[in-house]
């Protein structure tokens, strides 16, 4: 069973103009969605984004230091002019919190990464209270395990840590946030569709969309420079999916 929480609090940052920050949670068997924030995500998140295989089909070289990842987070952010800009990080609950994981493990590889924010920015990361998800008693022990949001407006991406993959992560995390995303206030606007877009040769990813229900849309050729082949030249190709609002019941 899934289920998942809405709230509006003001978050306040010292000497800073502030304004209410939406703080979402999402409950499944083995995860929690939490909004990212940078006390308590940093570490991990750049254990993410500083690993070659987790930056494999990503347009950035994998991170070399904390304040890089400390910047990304910063830009990963929603503004009065980009209000759809959210990111949650996917939270693994302590192993007391989840079933057993199946003795087939899904087959998983690295979902296509988000297009990382390369300004710097100025605003904090709001902290959700406990009362989003029921992790204080347990912090230490949950970790971050990825990330999942919509950088661009009713655009998709997502990221996990290859530790994690095989395990069917990536697919639990995604249906949380396809329901927290139709249902109820992730976007004001609601919109008809979400896309989402994969390297042709990450399957893993492929198989995670086409799983939740996506279908393939366009196909643009030499459409990005992937991060680990920065300067080479070599193009690599992108396959774009929809998934279209399902039908109010």
């Amino acid at each position: 069973m899934i289920s998942f929480t809405t709230s509006f609090q003001p978050t306040e940052a010292p000497n800073r103009n502030t304004t209410p920050m939406p703080l979402y949670s999402a409950d499944s068997p083995r995860l929690w969605l939490q909004p990212l924030n940078l006390a308590d995500h940093l570490q991990d998140y750049f254990e993410i984004m500083s690993s070659p295989d987790s930056m494999l089909w990503s347009r950035s070289a994998p991170h070399t230091s904390l304040e890089e990842t400390r910047r990304l987070m910063l830009d990963s952010l929603p503004t009065p002019e980009k209000p759809w800009n959210k990111r949650w990080t996917i939270v693994l609950k302590p192993p007391s919190r989840h079933p057993p994981l199946p003795t087939t493990p899904i087959s998983e590889l690295q979902p296509e990464s988000e297009s990382e924010p390369k300004s710097e920015s100025e605003r904090e990361i709001p902290i959700p209270d406990g009362s989003e998800v029921e992790m204080e008693k347990e912090k230490g022990k949950a970790k971050m395990i990825g990330i999942i949001g919509t950088p661009r407006k009713g655009e998709l991406a997502y990221k996990v840590h290859p530790a994690y993959w095989g395990k069917g992560y990536m697919s639990e995390a995604l249906s949380m946030f396809l329901d927290m995303f139709w249902g109820d206030g992730v976007e004001d606007k609601p919109l008809t569709r979400l896309t989402a877009g994969a390297d042709p040769e990450n399957i893993g990813s492929i198989r995670v969309l086409e799983k939740a229900g996506f279908t393939k849309g366009e196909y643009v050729k030499d459409f990005h420079v992937r991060g680990v082949n920065d300067g080479s030249g070599v193009m690599s190709d992108m396959q774009f999916f929809v998934l279209e609002r399902p039908p109010v019941r």
